[in-house]
This record gives structure tokens, sequence and C-alpha cells, in this order.
């Protein structure tokens, strides 16, 4: 009888890990059959509200996030058209992210924002570039026609639903339109003056390279610190600086302007908290 028991416990035991470690499996990677119903409600869901387009399933995938499968759908004739459909374990459709990615401009911003930081890293990654520091991008803003009186986005931001699906657009003039630069430098020397002499030198060098921009976030900080220094909090910053002030004449006095402007911005951000 014990015998039997200890077969009985084992077998139970064994029974109760097999289902446990399934249950595990299926919640960090999902199943194969749950992504075959996926695959193929996904393909009916097309059949019926997009029989008039060629959109395809590119790919079936499980996120361990939420427990859902997203099915990723694209039409080889558009560049900007795709999207992604999400269903639960059984196939019940959740959200159809055709809108929200399609026809809200979502995709097409982020195919020319793509571009425009190719662009300007095509300056900033030359070996010519003479500045270092760790952050140095550029990026296209854009707003949304429920955002426009956002205070936290630039009002000089293109706006997602007037882009044209698939449309051809000049990336440098919308850089100079919409572009915007965020540049931390680390120098020997932290002064006014000499930010002033390397936003000057910038703007000459995104000129000459075919990538303008509408604004410069800009940062001038020490460059790192030797073994045994003590960090230095000195640094020299302009937060939405335009592209249109920069220039030699009184370059100083706006740059020492913005400095203050800026110092004075994140200690009222500061007193809110």
């Amino acid at each position: 009888m014990k015998k039997r028991f200890l077969k009985v416990a084992a077998f139970l035991i064994a029974m109760i890990l097999t289902i446990g470690l399934g249950v595990f499996a299926n919640a960090l990677i999902g199943n194969p059959i749950s992504k075959i119903i996926v695959g193929e409600r996904a393909e009916i869901y097309l059949s019926k509200n997009y029989k008039n387009t060629d959109f395809m399933i590119e790919k079936v995938t499980y996120s361990f996030k939420d427990g859902n499968y997203y099915v990723m759908i694209q039409s080889p004739s558009s560049t900007d058209s795709y999207f992604t459909l999400s269903f639960d374990m059984l196939g019940n459709l959740k959200q159809d992210h055709y809108t929200r990615m399609v026809l809200s401009g979502s995709n097409t911003a982020r195919r020319l924002e793509q571009a425009y930081r190719e662009l300007t890293d095509s300056v900033f990654q030359s070996p010519s570039f003479p500045f270092t520091g760790e952050i140095i991008f550029g990026d296209l803003e854009f707003t949304s026609r429920d955002y426009e009186q956002n205070k936290e986005i630039p009002t000089y931001g293109l706006i997602e639903e007037e882009l044209e699906l698939d449309g051809l657009y000049d990336i440098a003039k919308l850089g100079a339109k919409a572009g915007h630069l965020t540049i931390y430098i680390e120098d020997k020397e932290v002064s006014i003056e000499r930010a002033a002499e390397i936003m000057l030198e910038i703007k000459r060098l995104m000129k000459q390279g075919g990538a303008p921009f509408y604004a410069i976030d800009f940062v001038l900080e020490p460059l790192p610190l030797k073994k045994g220094d003590v960090k230095s909090e000195e640094r020299v910053e302009s937060i939405q600086f335009l592209y249109a002030d920069i220039y030699k004449e009184g370059m100083v006095e706006r740059v020492k302007a913005a400095n203050d402007a800026a110092a004075a911005y994140y200690h009222a951000v500061d007193a809110e908290k």
C-alpha cells in the first residue's frame, strides 16, 4: 500500500509540475494552437473588413506583457500602410490599429522622422564633425489636431493628419520647417561665449550638410571627469533656440538670455514638485 501511495503521489506531483510548466510557458511564449487560431481569424477578418485592399499577414507574434497575440499586417504596394490586429488566446479580436497607425498619419510621420534622423546623422557622425557628446541627434516635431494647443508640444510641429500617405517629401524642407536638434556638447571650456561659438558652427555645418533645422535644445557641459576630480555643475543651456536667431551679431547676448530662461524654467518646475 505504501509503495502504491508513493507511486500515485509521484505521478500527481509530476502532473502538477507538468501543468505548471505548461501554464508558465504559455504565459511566457504563448502556444502554437492559439497562434494558428489567431492567424486564421485574422485572415477572415481581413477578407471581410479589407476586401478591396492588398493587405496581407506578415507574421503573428505573442506578447508576454499582456498575453495577447499580434498580427502584423502590411500592404506590399504602400510603404505607410501597415498596422496590427490584436487577439486574445481564444482568437477574439481585441483591437484593430489601422486608424491609429495608418489613417492618423502616424506611420507616415515615423517614416519622415527616420529620414530626417538619417540626414542629421550624416553630419553628426561624420569624421569631420568637431564636437563630442553623448546626446547628439535630430528629429522632426509632429503634433495632432487634438493636441495643437498643448503647451508641451512645439507650435511648429507638423500635423500628422495632414500628411499624405506614401507622400514624397523634401526632407530638408521639412527640417527647415519642423526640425529639432538635441545636442549636449562636452568641452574643456564652459562659458556663454564658447556656447555661442559652438552653436554658430553647428548651424554652419548643418547648412553645409543640407540638414537645416527650426530649433535646437543645446547644452554645453564640462569634459568627462578624470579619476579623483570633483564633478562640476557648470553648464550653459538653451531650450528651443531658433535657427533664425543663430547669427554672429548679438549672439552672446541671446545665448545668455536663453541660458537665464532655461534656469528660470527648471527652477519653476522644481518649485511645482
